[in-house]
């Protein structure tokens, strides 16, 4: 019995101190994987700006794409990230309805694609019913564009109504951020990769976001009409999956912070700490150059 007891004893102990090294194990693992993801859409963005002189707009409007109204920035460079199908799929629903929201003929809509979706992101592994569509599938990211400071600004490598160059990018492409984390919004209303209004029709909170981001003003807006968050800055900072507001600014499932793509195609873990020097990253010609 002594000899079965500490046998026991031995067995928890080697549990108790393999059980944390596994799990730090898996967690390394999937902030790798995650960081390998951003690359790749790095990549594609950069593969697309060769091709086409320009970054796709962060959601597109009249100006930059009439044949393809409030297409997500993550909808062209799909063909890029070897999404062909998907891609064309997009294009024969354009021909048809000119408005992304309607699924028939806008299949793509209601798909995940696993490259926008962080592996740690349960939320986001698969379609979820949006209550804002009256429960239709919508499928959803982790990855969102970098707006700028906030929506408002639209001083971002990625927002709405503009297509920037790489040539335009005159604080330097390594100090300029272009994407970073955040979960969906635990109602699965914001979040959405292939379109989305956000605030004020920007896409904020949808496929973009500002990394001091502030809540619209405008009764029909969805964060103000539940009343629920305050009228504030949101910077980078930690965040739980049931909070609503927390869909207002970047935060990843990692520990300590969250990854974020550079604009010269490198991809670095922020750490919540660098949240005051993230807005002189988040714009790309304001003469601002920060030091490593």
């Amino acid at each position: 019995m002594i000899e079965l007891l500490v046998a026991i004893g031995v067995i928890a102990i080697l549990l108790a101190i393999t059980l944390p090294a596994v799990q730090w194990a898996r967690m390394a693992a999937a902030r790798l994987q995650c960081q390998n993801q951003l690359k790749q859409i790095g990549v594609a963005l950069h593969t697309f700006e060769a091709a086409q002189g320009f970054f796709p707009a962060g959601k597109s409007d009249s100006s930059t794409d009439p044949k393809h109204l409030e297409m997500s920035w993550m909808v062209p460079i799909l063909p890029h990230l070897e999404q062909t199908f998907p891609w064309q799929e997009s294009q024969r629903a354009y021909r048809i309805y000119n408005t992304p929201y309607l699924n028939p003929p806008h299949y793509p809509f209601a798909k995940t694609m696993a490259a926008y979706v962080c592996p740690l992101d349960e939320r986001a592994s698969r379609p979820r019913n949006a209550p804002t569509l009256n429960g239709a599938l919508v499928g959803m990211t982790s990855y969102l564009g970098v707006s700028g400071v906030d929506y408002r600004s639209s001083t971002g490598a990625l927002v709405y109504g503009k297509r920037i160059r790489l040539a335009e990018i005159t604080d330097g492409t390594s100090q300029t951020l272009c994407v970073g984390e955040r979960p969906p919004s635990p109602d699965h209303n914001f979040g959405w990769w292939y379109t989305g209004a956000g605030q004020e029709g920007s896409g904020s909170a949808d496929m973009l976001l500002g990394v001091r981001e502030r809540v619209a003003q405008v009764p029909h807006n969805k964060f103000v009409s539940i009343g629920q968050c305050e009228d504030r800055l949101y910077p980078f900072a930690p965040g739980k999956l049931d909070e609503y507001c927390d869909a207002l600014h970047f935060w990843s499932l990692h520990a300590g912070g969250g990854n974020f793509l550079f604009c010269d195609g490198s991809v670095r873990f922020m750490a919540y700490e660098s949240a005051e020097i993230l807005p002189l990253l988040a714009t790309w010609n304001e003469g601002e150059v920060h030091g490593e």
